[in-house]
Parts: C-alpha cells; structure tokens; sequence
C-alpha cells in the first residue's frame, strides 16, 4: 500500500490487502485501512471514480449550500489533523468488475484483487473523499497523508448501491442542534452560549430546553439552547479567539443577563403559568426577541456600555416594549395575524434585524442593526 501521493500511480490488477468479511445487506463486503495518501492514489490513478453519489449537490459543476459547508469544514479539520470522519464507504459493482478473494500464505493477510473495473462513491462518502483531496491540495500542506481511514468496500449493483445509500441518509433522525451544540462546542460561540447557559442562574438546563430545538406552548422554559447559540453565532460582535477571551466575554454576558432579569424578570425563571401568560401577551418567550437581544448586548459590550444602564429604558408598563401588541412589531413586520386571528411572532431573518433595531433604538444604542 502507497505511503506518499508521489508514485508511478496505482494500476490493475490492484491488490487491497488485509482485508476483513462483514455480512451486511443481504451479501459479503470488505473491510479494510487506507492511508489518506492511498485514496488519493486511487483516485488520481482512476481507479476511484467520484462518481454514483446520490447527493444532488455533488451532481452540480460546483458544490454550493450545506455540501459545500461541510466538505470545507471536514478540510480545516484534516488540516489541523483532528478530523472526525469515521468509515468511509466505497463501492464495487461486481457486474462490472472482476475480482478475487485469496489469502497470502506467507504472511495470512487476506487480500481483495480487483482484475477490472473501478471504485465508486454510489453508497457514500463522497463529501468525505472530497475533503481528504482537498486537504491533498491545500498550500499549507499540513495534513498527514499518513492518516489511516477505516474503509468498507460495498460489492453492489446499481440497484443495491442505491438502497444502501437511501437508508444510510434517510433513516433515522439526527441529533438535534440543540443537544449537539449544548454538548460539544465547534466554535467559540457555541462555547460562550454554553457557558452563559451553564452559569448564569436565570438560565440552566431548568429554564433552557437542551433536548429540542423548539420549545412547547406549554412549557415554563424561556427558550431552546440552539437559539441562544445561533443568536451568539450570528450577532456577537466580540469575537473570542483565545480562552481568555471566552473567560472574560462569558463573565460579561453573565452579568448582562442578571441586569436584564432585575429590570425584566420574564427572562429568567418562571411558573409554568407566569410562562404561558407571558406567551399570550408578549414577545419576550420567543426567539425572536432572543435574537434581538443578544444583538442589543453584543453592541453594548463592544462600546462598553453599562447593560444595567441600558435596560433600565425598557421596563415593564404601560408602554411595553414587549408587548405582542406595540405597533412596532407589526409595522416591522414581526408580529402578524395568525390564522384564528391571534397574534404570532416571525421568526426570519428580516424579523430578527427588526427586532434587534427596535430594541436599540429603545435602549439608546444606535441604528447598527445592519451590522
């Protein structure tokens, strides 16, 4: 097996060797290890096809949306060599190759040789493979071609690569972004949302839901921890690069999250009445407002502005800022009739800069909602 991308290329009849027998879908298949630097070797060799995916973002001249998203974000981590990428799955069709399976006597391995024909991406991994070339090619050349893939040769038909691929991404639910993100963070972010979560104590897995995505009608919980997250994500402007940076910027929204509690106890914990109350009048338990506020604060936390000071504008009363029923909301286009004539709040993208401009031009920080 090649241990560099420098070779004469790999050819037929090509030996995969110390390889291991799984039943699985109805047939015999192969398991085996391939160096990052041999997959490469197949495939500049033409003897792995990109090819059979059933993924229409791969059928595309250039992989765009979440494809794309995810290919670049598997090269970063092959770079930094930390990738998880799990087994990769290639596929030989047995009606139009020929092989054998036999077994060295001198050392025992057994081996697989494919006499004609070529591995394909028609079950999957195709998003995997693409991003190990990648990584291949990068400048900074800092992926270790060493890197041992456990892989699975599929002996399939067309027909059979199509099932396996089909019940490989569909079946099953995926975790959910809450839960993922509330138990591991990719991204600096994702770390502060899970420590402002963690530690402020308005907050807590007791008024943060972790489990869904979404919050029940019925619930006393404030709101989903993939909204805090994705808030974070999207508006903080603090930008946190090193662990002193989280330290400090955790701290902070901590204590901003403490002034806006004394000033506006419906973000912190309810009563499951009290919750369902609030639902009814107001804005405040929606993710919308989540999103409005977490840009309120990212402006005052880059101005250093006192959060205390600036909640102090937003109290509770007669003129609520909050309530489902200011003509602000409506005429931004955040609140609108629902189908049985109640109000309901949007959740777009539009309605998430409306919100966070309306809630600044209250508090007194500016028109930066294009930010």
């Amino acid at each position: 097996m090649s241990t560099g991308i420098n070779t004469e290329g790999l050819s037929l009849p090509l030996d995969i060797r110390n390889v291991a027998a799984v039943d699985d879908a109805g047939g015999e298949h192969f398991e085996c290890q391939m160096t990052g630097a041999y997959l490469i070797d197949l495939y500049r060799s033409g003897l792995l096809k990109l090819t059979g995916n059933i993924r229409p973002a791969h059928s595309q001249e250039q992989v765009t949306g979440k494809t794309r998203t995810k290919i670049e974000k598997w090269t970063r981590e092959l770079l930094a060599n930390n990738a998880i990428i799990g087994n990769i799955s290639v596929r030989l069709d047995p009606t139009k190759s020929e092989f054998s399976v036999w077994v060295d006597e001198e050392t025992g391995d057994k081996c697989l040789t494919i006499e004609s024909g070529v591995l394909d991406c028609a079950v999957d991994s195709l998003s995997r493979i693409k991003s190990i070339l990648s990584a291949a090619d990068n400048p900074l050349a800092s992926f270790n071609l060493d890197t041992r893939f456990q892989v699975r040769v599929w002996l399939l038909d067309d027909d059979g690569a199509k099932k396996v691929a089909t019940i490989y991404n569909t079946r099953g639910d995926k975790v959910n972004d809450s839960t993922a993100k509330y138990a591991y963070s990719e991204t600096n972010e994702q770390e502060l949302a899970r420590r402002l979560v963690n530690l402020s104590p308005h907050l807590g897995q007791d008024n943060v839901e972790v489990l869904s995505n979404s919050v029940s009608a019925s619930s006393h919980k404030l709101t989903a921890f993939n909204t805090i997250s994705k808030a974070i994500e999207v508006s903080w402007k603090g930008g946190p690069v090193t662990a002193n940076d989280l330290d400090e910027q955790a701290a902070w929204l901590i204590d901003a999250w403490d002034a806006l509690v004394s000033v506006r106890p419906e973000f912190g914990k309810l009563s499951t009445p009290a919750r369902q109350e609030y639902r009814r009048k107001s804005i405040a338990s929606t993710a919308v407002a989540i999103y409005g506020l977490i840009g309120a604060m990212s402006v005052m936390y880059a101005d250093g502005i006192d959060p205390a000071t600036a909640f102090a504008r937003i109290p509770a009363g007669d003129d609520d800022i909050f309530s489902i029923h200011n003509p602000a909301w409506s005429e931004a286009g955040v609140v609108s009739p629902g189908g049985s004539g109640n109000l309901t709040t949007r959740n777009s993208f539009a309605a998430r800069r409306a919100t966070t401009r309306i809630l600044r031009q209250r508090m007194g920080l500016g028109m930066e909602a294009e930010d």
